[in-house]
């Protein structure tokens, strides 16, 4: 019987696959694709993290907020201001342009750190986990008109990476 990393990585041989795509079709969470695809393309930390990644990324400037569900993917730029935690909740501003709403305390038990290339494009991007390895939301290093990724985001990723 083929494994689930055999799998995968035959999907992977189709350059436009996605991780998505392949969670889908295997019918598994994006998490176990990615951690199956390991190396520079998925690196892991603890949710205890949390508080760290997040006042990280106050100092990224916009990002690209992204909620996948079944049906629909949202993406919108935003930036992260700074987040309170109260009432076992992390509260984001609902300041105009900046992230708005409310996350349950101990949700994010895994953060993950992703770099993968779709439809032949790079892409830097960290993900928020819950127990079940769902992605709760996550947030995309930005493009300039020309679709060329902020530099100054990717210095700040790779540096947040290699810290944590």
């Amino acid at each position: 019987m083929e494994s689930l990393k055999d799998r995968v990585d035959e999907l992977f041989k189709d350059k436009k696959m996605s991780v998505v795509q392949a969670a889908a079709k295997l019918k598994v969470p994006e998490y176990e694709i990615l951690s199956l695809r390991g190396g520079e393309e998925f690196k892991e930390v603890s949710g205890s993290k949390l508080d760290e990644v997040l006042k990280d990324l106050e100092s990224w400037g916009e990002l690209i907020f992204c909620k996948n569900t079944p049906d629909f993917i949202m993406e919108f730029k935003v930036k992260v201001g700074k987040v309170a935690n109260d009432n076992g909740y992390y509260n984001f501003s609902c300041k105009s342009g900046f992230l708005g709403g409310h996350l349950k305390e101990d949700s994010v038990k895994k953060i993950g750190f992703v770099c993968t290339t779709f439809m032949g494009m790079l892409g830097y991007s960290v993900h928020f986990y819950n127990e079940k390895h769902e992605t709760i939301f996550k947030f995309y290093i930005t493009r300039d008109e020309n679709m060329l990724l902020n530099q100054t985001q990717i210095k700040k990723f790779e540096a947040l990476k290699k810290r944590l």
